[in-house]
């Protein structure tokens, strides 16, 4: 509803070629307090990622509201790693999930994200 009348198949399309030209993304909320610690955490790794600051942009509704089609989730940070989702910080596995059990960073090194 918020994100009023938009082109589905052309923001569809956009995040697809999003998610697939970049092999971290994060698409997040400027003030969302997970976003900022999603981000931290990748840059505390030393991540090469992109953020797509949703509410910074024309189209940042419409983008959140195809994502939520796309995932079943409707929150953000909305994270994938190579292509895949993997939810958010906390949810859906999340990053911080996947970092305690020690199963991101193996993630990030497959998807050729880590800085040298």
């Amino acid at each position: 509803m918020q994100a009023g009348n938009y082109d589905k198949d052309a923001v569809r399309s956009s995040i697809e070629k999003a998610i697939e030209t970049n092999k971290v993304l994060v698409y997040s909320w400027s003030g969302c307090p997970f976003c900022k610690n999603a981000k931290a955490l990748l840059s505390d790794l030393k991540v090469n990622y992109v953020a797509i600051e949703l509410d910074q942009i024309p189209d940042g509704k419409a983008i959140r509201a195809e994502l939520a089609a796309m995932t079943g989730r409707t929150s953000v940070p909305n994270i994938w790693i190579n292509g895949q989702g993997v939810g958010g910080f906390n949810d859906g596995p999340g990053l911080n999930t996947l970092n305690k059990k020690g199963e991101l960073k193996p993630l990030l090194e497959t998807a050729g994200a880590l800085k040298a």
